[in-house]
């Protein structure tokens, strides 16, 4: 039985014992059951599954604050007098080579306001981004890496 079937078997187990099942106590449960099954493995540390649930944790976190700070820099431009934006279309090489981690990469890119992912070329390798405020090719290549690509790609792989 996988992991996650065995995290929501104790966290409905949970909800069964305090005789109440509702959201808030499945979620108790859940966490509970996570606890228990990230402290029981025959390996040191967390386990692969308590792993990988942070990693989506994070990568929920960074998507929240990208879209929260690219909506602030928006209304920012909006409410403020002139144009001061530079709009660019960056080509950007990516580690992810799998349909399911293109695919994503380009709907996370797009999902903040003032970025879309305009194609992904033949060889799979690049994508073209459009970018409302031009900061230098290298500092988006490294912002998009460090902030998107790289805990995707922990989560996926």
């Amino acid at each position: 039985m996988s992991t996650l079937l065995w995290n929501l078997v104790l966290a409905l187990l949970w909800a069964a014992m305090l005789d109440d099942i509702t959201p808030a106590n499945l979620a108790i449960g859940f966490g509970v059951g996570l606890l228990l099954l990230g402290f029981s493995t025959s390996q040191h540390g967390a386990s692969p599954y308590a792993m990988k649930l942070l990693y989506v944790g994070h990568l929920l976190a960074l998507i929240f604050w990208n879209v929260l700070s690219a909506n602030w820099r928006l209304a920012h431009e909006i409410m403020t007098p002139g144009v001061n934006n530079q709009p660019a279309i960056y080509a950007y090489e990516m580690e992810a080579r799998t349909d399911m981690e293109v695919t994503l990469l380009a709907l996370i890119v797009s999902f903040a306001p003032g970025t879309l992912g305009l194609e992904v070329s033949s060889d799979r390798r690049l994508i073209y981004v459009h970018v409302m405020f031009t900061t230098t090719r290298e500092g988006f290549t490294r912002e998009i890496r460090e902030h998107v690509e790289r805990p995707l790609l922990k989560v996926l792989r």
